[in-house]
């Protein structure tokens, strides 16, 4: 209401001052009063006028004035707004490009300490290797015939005991005595009485010669496919005819009686000698048995088993003996072979610890301990 009020007041404003000076004019003369009201009249229309389009274009005026300070003031807020954010994007791409340069820093100083820790290894190593090198330049060459000599004898120990291998154990032994006679020291006495000890033991072992055992036997597999078999043909005894006469008749009719019944059913006693009538299928079986034997003692003696490999050559001999011709000349080659085979012993020789090994190694720690 106070509002409606205050634009009244206002739109009335220009009439109250145009009166005013309408008023403070003279009074015109009487001749002028026709053309005197016709101003007035004019002069009240365009004030009326006046007054209608002030009282029509005030609240848009108004309004427009308001929306003008209202545009500014958002205009004013995007500026800060932005000014904000153009701060806070710089503030904050100040902050990331501080933080790499800082871990960049941290990298490139870890990277420095690593290549320091490298350095300083390497440098460790090649002292040590320098000092290695130079440590046995200057020992004297009984140190390293020592080393030498200790090699050999853990060589044939391992020999002994991984590979039952005694000729090449007595050959390392016997190599290991020749240096130490090289040095003429007769504080290794000890060591040299140790090492003909293990001569002395392993001398007693005769370990045979497994790889000919085997490659006997595959030959005489190979032999035993060829072998010729025992054959005999039985001879029918044919009983002599009776003679005609009439008194001989029981004979007669008897004879003729058991040739026609012998002709039909054969009836006799088995003799050792059946088996000897054999089908080609029945000679490949007993062939193949002697041949499966045969691989059996083979594999028996790779294996190291003793009861095993006699009982193969055994039930072979046997089956040589029964089935085959005991003329043939690869026959008896066969037979004398298998005996000679059947005394091998492919037990394994068992033979006690080497003490030479465990000398030596006193020795040198008399030797270390004298030095310190």
């Amino acid at each position: 209401m106070s509002d409606s009020l205050e634009r009244a007041n206002e739109m009335d404003a220009p009439l109250q001052q145009l009166k005013q000076k309408i008023d403070a004019e003279p009074a015109p003369r009487r001749g002028g009063s026709f053309s005197g009201g016709l101003s007035l009249l004019l002069v009240l229309a365009l004030g009326a006028a006046a007054g209608a389009g002030g009282y029509w274009l005030w609240p848009q005026w108004q309004s427009l004035q308001q929306q003008t300070e209202i545009l500014q003031q958002n205009q004013q807020r995007l500026t800060e707004q932005s000014s904000q954010q153009l701060d806070s994007s710089k503030l904050l791409q100040q902050q990331l490009q501080t933080q790499q340069q800082q871990r960049l820093a941290q990298l490139e100083q870890n990277l420095q300490q690593q290549q320091q820790q490298l350095a300083a290894q390497n440098q460790a190593q090649i002292q040590a290797l320098r000092q290695l090198v130079q440590e046995r330049d200057s020992a004297p060459p009984r140190h390293w015939l020592l080393a030498e000599i200790e090699y050999l004898l853990q060589l044939a120990a391992q020999k002994v005991w991984l590979e039952q291998d005694f000729a090449t154990a007595r050959a390392l032994l016997t190599n290991a005595d020749e240096k130490l006679l090289k040095l003429d020291d007769p504080s290794l006495l000890p060591v040299r009485q140790a090492i003909a000890t293990d001569l002395e033991q392993l001398e007693r072992f005769h370990q045979p010669d497994l790889s000919r055992v085997h490659i006997q036997l595959q030959q005489m597999r190979q032999l035993s496919m060829t072998l010729p078999l025992k054959q005999q043909q039985q001879t029918e005894q044919v009983a002599a005819a009776p003679g005609t006469e009439l008194s001989n008749w029981r004979a007669t009719l008897s004879y003729y009686w058991q040739q026609s019944w012998s002709k039909l059913i054969r009836v006799r006693t088995a003799v050792p000698e059946d088996y000897f009538s054999l089908t080609t299928e029945q000679q490949l079986m007993l062939r193949v048995s002697l041949n499966q034997q045969l691989l059996l003692a083979e594999l028996a003696a790779m294996q190291h088993q003793p009861q095993v490999y006699a009982a193969a050559l055994q039930q072979a001999a046997d089956q040589l003996q029964r089935y085959f011709n005991s003329d043939d000349a690869g026959v008896l080659k066969l037979s004398s072979e298998l005996a000679a085979l059947a005394a091998v012993d492919v037990a394994v020789a068992t033979a006690s610890p080497l003490t030479a090994l465990a000398q030596l190694q006193q020795y040198q720690q008399q030797l270390t301990e004298s030095s310190l």
